[in-house]
């Protein structure tokens, strides 16, 4: 089977009209050569070995794809000595074994001596119609007639040139039909500089054809070796141009190859895969040949795809990875970059028009694109073409910042595009073939870093002034002629993971530091930090043990991975396992058996842990906790995990202590330093609580006036430090009186208010008594013997019935007490008076 899978449809029409036109001419030819006589034989056969000879040995002329043979001379020779039949069995057979010598296809065997024949039946019949014109001479052949240098020599010129101009013609139709590049530059580039082999093969043959009628064939045969040694030179000569040729080339390509790595670290820097890169250079390579592009045009989308961003080096870090929209500012800082790549490259001088690439992929389609502000057909095609797959293939590939598109998203969002940023034609063609172009994409291989099914979470669409800012801020393949794709080709280098994996991990610390401080919550911060450490180090359990003082142990604040719901709220006192190792020593600990840490605990995996490290998180000699990474695949973690999880450790250390620090100024605000109770500001927003709670679920509830009596005798009489202890005692008392969803507070001096939830009537007054009877029984020890004391008055308010308002409700229950104090009152004087009366009383009789 032929392969011709490089051949466009019309490419294989014109091969197989060009080989069936010279298969008929050739059988002709051998037809006639079949009826020559035995000396005429003989002339053709050694005519056939001299062809076969001089065209086993081709010359390759520099910087070219063409060569040239000494056998143009004996295929002109054989149509003077043996007619039109033997030239073309001649120019069949030598083109047969040239090709033969330089091609390694099939195609090209088949159609160069189709191609030869076909030319030299033109060439060889208009030497004869010149030959009859100029020297009339009408014979054919004209074998040994006594024809004069000048008879034959405007006649073979005229031989010569149409043998060059019509197998060039044939030959560049052929390439341009295969490259869709044109005739003109497959002539100026690989054929020009045959021409003079043509003319001097002329004149060759009639030098030769002289000298034969002048000294016999035996004296021509002799001066062959002349002939060998003059051609054997040329061949030195063109080898030797030939292998400089080819060293320049390879510096050349070691240049570009120096600059595309460079590009291809940039990208890395910026998170652009490999894969990416190589997706695109398809993409557009494709789209090219569809919409008939040049050959140097096809490469330059190649090449494109990985320089397009070289000017990336003018823009800082934290605007390439931003998460969020780009200011203003940070906008046109970003804008520059198309520039400063295209100046350069300009200085390159690179082979194909990358340049108009690199400045022009992110010019708008509707003219609002930058630097240059170009609209619908001034945007070059190569522009036009990689601003579209560029983009589709940018939105597809998850960033640290944002997850990938999928196909239907990113395939929306280039139809929303259409006809604003994106040229429509491109991207109708694009979507039709993007089903054939991601078939070749799976078969070599390439969408494994890409292709994304997941709810997608794209990062914001910028639109200032008018462009996709953030989505590809300007990210093809082979040509026809090009070697097939090989899988092999596309491996990841190392070194770009590696590049990849230093900016991710800075990228990473920089996310965790700017991200805790979305939040003061110790809960919170855990978890950004669970979900942040995935980004640096590999693991399959992590978890933020938070370390209580006053309990004196940790707690698993937050747990991500295999097993988090049996590790959830687990507690672990200095000592225990690793991690309390860890709290006990305030020290990293790597290398031990993470298993001990899970003794207690009923695992889902079967599967033990291998490996962990855990870190203290400790700021000012204060331990705040412990970060801790477990691994059932790792065997060990390496000194560079250690080094990274350090750094995340001192973060988060940090980031946890500020969040302590506004915990307890949080709570200093809302509490009473002397007794630790709430204070007023603290009773108000309970308040607001319960009052939404109660209209919420139609309930009520109570509000608790509570005032010492004779406090200010004890400050006056036993000073205020005695006074302070009291108080503290009747915070602890009432505490003890109500139940634990009760709320006490400290209102102001002497007053202490609760909010106790709706009782019935019974109880409320219960409750009361019982505070009464606690504090009338508190008794306060003053050195040396005496005993300080305190009364209390209680009143209560229904939230509702006797107020809707914290101060309604602080009015009704002063006054309920001051009422019950009255009460008290009266009743003290009822008693004094009846004990005055029984103590004035005379005795009866």
């Amino acid at each position: 089977m032929i392969d011709m899978s490089d051949y466009s449809r019309a490419a294989k029409g014109y091969w197989v009209a060009l080989v069936s036109a010279g298969a008929l001419i050739v059988a002709w030819a051998l037809s006639q050569c079949l009826s020559f006589t035995p000396t005429q034989g003989l002339q053709f056969l050694a005519l056939a070995s001299f062809v076969v000879i001089s065209s086993s040995l081709p010359i390759r002329i520099p910087n070219t794809s063409a060569s040239i043979t000494a056998g143009d001379a004996f295929i002109f020779l054989g149509a003077i000595l043996l007619g039109v039949p033997a030239a073309l069995a001649l120019g069949a057979t030598g083109a047969l074994v040239s090709s033969l010598c330089t091609s390694r296809r099939a195609p090209s065997w088949i159609a160069a001596p189709a191609t030869m024949s076909l030319t030299v039946l033109v060439s060889a019949t208009a030497f004869y119609f010149m030959l009859d014109s100029y020297a009339g001479v009408a014979r054919q052949p004209v074998g040994m007639s006594r024809l004069t240098f000048e008879q034959l020599l405007v006649p073979l010129v005229v031989m010569a040139l149409l043998q060059y101009l019509f197998n060039g013609v044939l030959i560049g139709t052929l390439h341009a039909l295969k490259g869709g590049s044109s005739i003109w530059k497959f002539w100026r580039d690989g054929y020009l500089w045959t021409s003079c082999t043509f003319f001097a093969s002329a004149v060759v043959t009639a030098l030769l054809y002289q000298a034969m009628q002048n000294f016999g064939l035996i004296y021509v045969l002799l001066s062959v070796p002349v002939i060998g040694a003059t051609f054997a030179t040329y061949k030195i000569y063109f080898e030797r141009m030939n292998e400089k040729s080819r060293e320049t080339a390879e510096l050349a390509r070691l240049h570009l190859a120096t600059v595309e790595a460079l590009a291809t670290a940039i990208d890395a820097k910026d998170q652009t895969t490999h894969c990416h890169v190589r997706r695109v250079q398809l993409y557009a390579a494709r789209l090219g040949e569809m919409l008939r592009l040049s050959r140097s045009e096809i490469e330059a989308l190649r090449a494109g795809a990985m320089l397009h961003d070289i000017g990336k080096l003018a823009v800082p870090d934290h605007i390439l990875n931003k998460p969020g929209k780009l200011t203003t500012a940070e906008f046109e800082r970003m804008k520059v970059h198309t520039i400063v790549g295209a100046s350069i490259l300009e200085r390159i001088d690179y082979p194909y028009p990358i340049v108009p690439i690199v400045r022009s992929h992110h010019e708008r389609w509707d003219g609002l694109g930058y630097p240059d502000g170009l609209r619908g057909e001034e945007i070059p095609w190569t522009a036009r073409i990689f601003a579209v797959v560029d983009c589709f293939d940018s939105v597809r590939e998850d960033r640290p910042y944002r997850r990938g598109m999928t196909r239907e998203e990113a395939s929306a969002m280039l139809l929303r595009g259409a006809g604003t940023h994106f040229d429509p034609k491109v991207v109708e063609l694009f979507l039709k073939h993007l089903p054939e172009f991601e078939s070749e994409i799976v078969e070599l291989g390439l969408d494994q870093h890409g292709f994304t099914s997941r709810e997608a979470e794209p990062r914001a669409l910028v639109e200032t002034s008018g462009t996709y800012a953030n989505v590809a801020h300007a990210n093809a393949a082979h040509t026809s002629a090009a070697p097939p794709l090989n899988p092999k080709q596309f491996a990841v280098p190392a070194y770009l993971e590696q590049i990849k994996s230093a900016h991710r991990e800075v990228y990473a610390l920089y996310e965790i530091a700017s991200t805790f401080g979305a939040s003061l919550d110790m809960e919170d911060r855990s978890q950004i930090l669970v979900n942040k450490v995935g980004h640096m180090v590999p693991f399959d359990t992590c978890a933020v043990y938070l370390f209580d003082e006053l309990k004196n142990y940790a707690t698993v604040a937050h747990v991500s991975g295999l097993n988090a719901e049996a590790l959830r709220g687990h507690c672990v006192a200095p000592g225990e396992g690793v991690i309390g190792f860890v709290i006990a020593n305030r020290r990293p600990a790597a290398g031990f058996d993470p298993m001990l840490d899970f003794a207690d605990l009923a695992l889902t995996e079967a599967q033990p842990y291998r490996s962990m490290i855990a870190l203290p998180l400790v700021k000012d000699e204060r331990l705040l906790g412990v970060l801790a990474v477990y691994s059932l695949q790792t065997e060990h973690y390496t000194d560079d995990h250690l080094h990274l999880l350090d750094t995340v450790a001192r973060l988060a250390s940090d980031a946890f202590s500020n969040a302590l620090h506004h915990a307890e100024a949080e709570s200093n605000a809302l509490t009473d330093p002397l007794t630790n109770l709430p204070n007023a500001r603290a009773l108000h927003i309970r308040f607001a609580e319960e009052e939404a709670r109660a209209r919420r679920n139609g309930t009520s509830f109570q509000v608790v006036m509570l005032d010492l009596d004779e406090f200010k005798s004890v400050n006056d009489t036993y000073g205020h430090s005695t006074g302070d202890q009291m108080l503290r005692e009747v915070a602890r008392v009432l505490s003890a009186q109500l139940r634990e969803y009760d709320f006490l507070a400290r209102y102001a001096g002497d007053e202490f208010v609760a909010v106790v939830q709706d009782l019935p009537r019974a109880q409320a007054d219960d409750l009361c008594g019982r505070i009464e009877t606690a504090i009338r029984g508190l008794s306060l020890h003053v050195p040396p013997d005496k005993r300080a004391r305190v009364g209390i008055s209680v009143g209560a308010a229904r939230f509702g019935t006797d107020g809707e308002t914290l101060n309604q409700l602080l009015i009704a229950a002063d006054q309920a007490m001051y009422s019950v104090k009255s009460v008290h009152k009266l009743r003290r004087r009822h008693t004094s008076a009846a004990t005055s009366l029984s103590i004035v009383e005379p005795p009866p009789g």
